[in-house]
């Protein structure tokens, strides 16, 4: 069997497959006398027919199915014979065959990359763990405060710091996407670094009673869909003005949390969560670094198709979150991101082949047993859950990627 490979862009390949004439006919051959074994010719009982009588009637089916059972062997063998490693289904075209000749046909399939994983031992790698000050004690003290403030009415003007109740009447909404032409007893609390900046100075000052136009622009990115990008205007009536008062900070206030004792045991406890997380941080940002330098090392083609799929999940996501997306700007933005994504996920399983790495059942209980605590409940539920979901195949590649990173990092000069 004749073979040429054609390399193209991208890890595309195209094969050009060429099939002995003998190899066809013996196919034939093999249709014909199944075909006599199950055909049903008037006047002979299955399997006595004679073969012209057979081959005279079936020949166009018998080739169709010759070729239809040549073809998927004839591109298996030609992709051992190269040894190409094949990602997704082969696209087969130009089928050729002819009486007595050769049966040629093209296949176009995308491969494997080739990879020669290097630079992944012996890397310089710092782990950069924030150190906690009182500080940082004092502003998630600060936080807490204000999550257990409560609220008073007062008969006076509003303060950047209270909590207004007010009602809001549509004027306008260049969108046409807000429902409700009256939005009642709505509480914007002035202090929220999430509410507007249109709503903080358009509400400042205002007491009971009072009314004003305020206009606002929605962000794009705003998470109400039908605000997002928006543009209205409404007549905001001041209903309520509420002061707010924070609780002190004492041994009542930690009682709050648990069963915690006292207010220095809170403090200690927010510091222990505070280091936590500066220290998973610290491990994010090695991580990004290993990837960042290893990914640097090892540059290679990175399949097409591989590439369309994450561009498409990354706008799809967009066109959930966003009115309007440029399509093509967003795309080409994302694609260096995509390769080297997907460049990493195909080096981490490199490695993990190289160094006989393996995700084994005892893994995957240990990680669902984790989940089923963060998620308080059972293993099963958490089992069905996953199943269900079909995550199975993710929870591996995760295993997978945090066993090699593992790897990476005893194999590697980590400073602090």
């Amino acid at each position: 069997m004749k073979v040429t490979v054609k390399t193209e862009p991208n890890c595309r390949r195209i094969l050009e497959i060429e099939v002995p004439g003998d190899d066809i006919e013996t196919e034939i051959k093999n249709q014909l006398f199944d075909y006599r074994s199950r055909a049903k010719i008037p006047g002979f009982r299955p399997g006595k027919a004679p073969l012209e009588l057979v081959k005279s009637r079936f020949i166009d089916s018998i080739k169709a199915d010759a070729i239809e059972t040549v073809l998927p062997r004839a591109l298996g063998d030609a992709i051992r014979q190269e040894n190409l490693r094949p990602i997704g289904e082969p696209i087969l075209s130009d089928i050729d065959f002819g009486d007595g000749k050769p049966l040629k046909f093209k296949a176009r399939l995308e491969i494997r990359p080739e990879m020669k994983i290097k630079d992944y031992k012996g890397l310089k790698l710092e782990r950069k763990v924030r150190q906690i000050a009182d500080a940082d004690i004092d502003e998630s003290l600060k936080q807490l405060q204000k999550r257990y403030a409560e609220y008073f009415p007062v008969e006076r003007k509003c303060h950047d710091n209270d909590m207004v109740v007010v009602d809001l009447i549509k004027k306008y909404d260049k969108l046409k996407k807000i429902k409700e032409d009256k939005i009642e007893n709505l509480e914007i609390d002035l202090e929220n670094e999430q509410v507007l900046k249109e709503f903080k100075e358009g509400l400042r000052g205002m007491g009971v009673g009072e009314m004003k136009e305020i206009e606002v622009k929605y962000p794009d990115d705003y998470e109400d869909q039908n605000l997002a990008g928006n543009e209205a205007r409404y007549m905001a009536v001041i209903k309520e003005v509420k002061e707010k008062k924070l609780p002190e900070l004492n041994d009542d206030f930690a009682k709050n949390f648990g069963k915690l004792e006292n207010f220095e045991e809170l403090k200690k406890k927010l510091r222990e969560s505070l280091e936590r997380k500066a220290r998973d941080d610290a491990e994010q940002a090695l991580k990004g670094d290993i990837i960042g330098k290893i990914t640097k090392s090892n540059r290679f083609e990175v399949p097409e198709s591989m590439i369309e799929k994450y561009l498409q999940s990354v706008t799809e996501d967009f066109k959930k979150r966003y009115k309007e997306v440029d399509e093509l700007q967003l795309r080409q933005s994302y694609r260096p991101v995509g390769e080297d994504t997907i460049r990493w996920q195909l080096i981490f399983r490199e490695i993990a082949e190289i160094e006989k790495l393996t995700i084994d059942e005892k893994d995957r209980s240990e990680w669902v047993k984790q989940f089923a605590r963060s998620f308080n409940m059972s293993e099963e539920a958490a089992r069905e859950s996953l199943g269900k979901a079909g995550k199975f195949d993710d929870i591996d590649d995760i295993l997978l990627e945090k066993k090699v990173l593992d790897f990476i990092k005893e194999n590697s000069k980590i400073t602090s």
